[in-house]
């Protein structure tokens, strides 16, 4: 894939479209982005597939009224396991980026969407989670006017301050955001991504290089548990942990950071993530927070 910082700094969710199909370069580009997207960072190997219209600006995905004119939609699906909802945000975020790239506009659609049709679309198998959708075309030049209180009440271009998502060796110490530090850039790419109902409930920690272990950085969950159980097994505030991680990881490769993504909670799946008995490197948490994996550096 050809995604780097450029991509993740213009991307925008968009609602209002102009309705032009897509052209069949831009289709197939998409199509090889479904391949290379994967496997997810836990080792699960989303399925994607583009949903068009028959007639210009026709299509339907059930989202009552807060898309317009949309003239495709990205629908996927994923096999059931521990981290299936990290899998699928971390390979659909790729394929967002790479439509980014493009010049299309998107917008992640979770809960609220035709889950029958985004099945058949993808060719879901039984017991697949689908946990979202995406609407995908050219944005309109000027943007409906529900979509412009959608946006002013999600405030989504809003971001938390970074003292509150990101940390330095403990929970109590903010991560020092320096600009001309590259460890700063990857972070901030990591506020930037979109998140569901934009609660940005990824936080945070790196731990300092001890010896001959490296500095590593850890990402928990800020679970809002009402909120996440809504739809079952689909957790969207998962999901949003695998948007993150490939928004981290984009970011480190982009600057040319070392690393990958771990996982050091002996209990966890094993997958592309890997696992190990290292429980001990995790940073004391009191704060109710949930570890998903590492970078390690």
């Amino acid at each position: 894939m050809n995604i780097d910082l450029d991509t993740i700094t213009s991307r925008r969710s968009t609602r209002s479209y102009d309705g032009s199909p897509l052209s069949d370069s831009e289709i197939a580009v998409l199509a090889a982005a479904f391949q290379s997207a994967v496997p997810g960072p836990f080792g699960g190997k989303p399925r994607f597939a583009v949903l068009t219209a028959a007639v210009r600006g026709k299509v339907k995905m059930g989202t009552y009224g807060l898309i317009s004119n949309v003239p495709a939609y990205i629908a996927g699906s994923v096999s059931r396991s521990a981290h299936a909802n990290e899998d699928f945000g971390y390979a659909m975020e790729g394929v967002i980026l790479e439509a980014t790239r493009l010049g299309l506009g998107t917008c992640w659609i979770g809960g609220v969407f035709d889950h029958a049709r985004a099945t058949a679309a993808v060719g879901a198998e039984p017991g697949d989670l689908i946990p979202a959708v995406c609407a995908i075309g050219r944005p309109a030049e000027v943007r409906s006017l529900v979509d412009r209180l959608v946006t002013n009440a999600a405030a989504s271009r809003t971001r938390k301050d970074p003292s509150l998502l990101f940390f330095d060796s403990s929970f109590d110490q903010p991560y020092p955001m320096n600009s001309s530090e590259p460890w700063t850039t990857v972070l901030e790419a990591v506020r930037m991504a979109p998140s569901a109902s934009n609660k940005q409930p990824w936080r945070i920690i790196r731990t300092p290089p001890i010896a001959s272990s490296p500095a590593a950085f850890h990402l928990y969950l800020a679970e809002d548990k009402a909120y996440n159980g809504i739809f079952g097994e689909v957790r969207l505030q998962n999901v949003d942990m695998g948007i993150a991680m490939r928004h981290f990881e984009v970011a480190a490769r982009s600057l040319g950071l070392p690393g990958s993504w771990i996982n050091l909670d002996s209990s966890g799946s094993t997958g592309a993530v890997g696992t190990t008995a290292s429980r001990g490197r995790l940073p004391r948490d009191e704060k109710g927070l949930k570890y998903i994996a590492t970078w390690l550096s």
